[in-house]
This record gives C-alpha cells, sequence and structure tokens, in this order.
C-alpha cells in the first residue's frame, strides 16, 4: 500500500506540466524594432540582452520599445554604533510602447524591491547586492515579455 502511494505521489510530481516562461525558442507573435533605453545603462545592458532575440520576421506586429530605467538603494536600519544594517534596493523600468503599423502607444511601469542586510565582508556585501539586482532584473524581463505578449493580443 505504501509503495503504490509513493509511486502516484512520484508519477504525479514528474507529470505536472512544468514549463518556464521564457525559453531561448519560445515562439512569439511581435517582432521588436528599435529599443532607446535611458536612465542607467547597468540595467539598460542587462535587459538588452534578454530581449536580442526577439526578432520574428513573418509578425503583424511591430513595436518600438522605449526603456527607461532607475535604480536606487537606500539604508532602511541602522545599529545603534550608526552604521547601515539593512538596505532597500528599487528598479523601476517605465516601458513606452508603440505599434509601428498602427501607431498604437502604451505604457506601462515595472516596479520591484528587496531588502538584504547588510554584511561585514564589503567585497560579499557587493556580490550578494549584485546577485539581488540581477534577479531583480531578470524578473522585471520576464514580466515585460508577458506584457508583451498580453499586448499583442490587444494591439
Amino acid at each position: 500500500m505504501k509503495i503504490i502511494k509513493l509511486s502516484l505521489i512520484f508519477l504525479f510530481i514528474i507529470s505536472c506540466g512544468y514549463s518556464p516562461i521564457h525559453q531561448g525558442n519560445q515562439k512569439v507573435n511581435f517582432k521588436i524594432n528599435k529599443i532607446i533605453y535611458n536612465g542607467d545603462t547597468k540595467i539598460n545592458k542587462k535587459i538588452a540582452r534578454n530581449f536580442e532575440s526577439f526578432s520574428e520576421k513573418d509578425s503583424k506586429n511591430i513595436y518600438n520599445l522605449e526603456l527607461i530605467s532607475k535604480m536606487t538603494t537606500n539604508a532602511l536600519t541602522k545599529d545603534e554604533k550608526g552604521n547601515v544594517s539593512s538596505f532597500k534596493v528599487t528598479i523601476i523600468i517605465d516601458l513606452f510602447l508603440s505599434n509601428t503599423l498602427n501607431k498604437k502607444k502604451i505604457t506601462k511601469k515595472f516596479k520591484k524591491e528587496e531588502t538584504y542586510n547588510s554584511m561585514d565582508n564589503k567585497f560579499e556585501l557587493s556580490q550578494y547586492r549584485s546577485n539581488i539586482e540581477e534577479r531583480i532584473i531578470s524578473q522585471i524581463s520576464r514580466e515585460i515579455l508577458i506584457f508583451l505578449n498580453q499586448v499583442d493580443n490587444d494591439f
């Protein structure tokens, strides 16, 4: 009886139908014609890498994107000595989307923030902060892709 239950649980877990949202070979119904970046160049370069592959040649919808990025890091709390003990990093992307064929325009704001604790080792803190920024940028890139796929049906 126990073996049957474990087998059923195992079978259920294996066949759950997980598929990632963004794959390199994902079929999209739009083409990104031009991307204009303003703001934080580090964020812009990382987002640009995520959208390099979207150039579907036979698409009916061709978009121009303008992305304005901003990142802030603020001290949240300090210890009794006055040293910062926790930070909050916020990344904001303002997206301006225009369809080159019918001239329709849409704007959307993407905002993600995360808090983290300070560390004694400044190199480790820098690496940790960099990992958090990468994760937030990746999340925002996925949200932009989902937004573009949804908007593609409305344009």
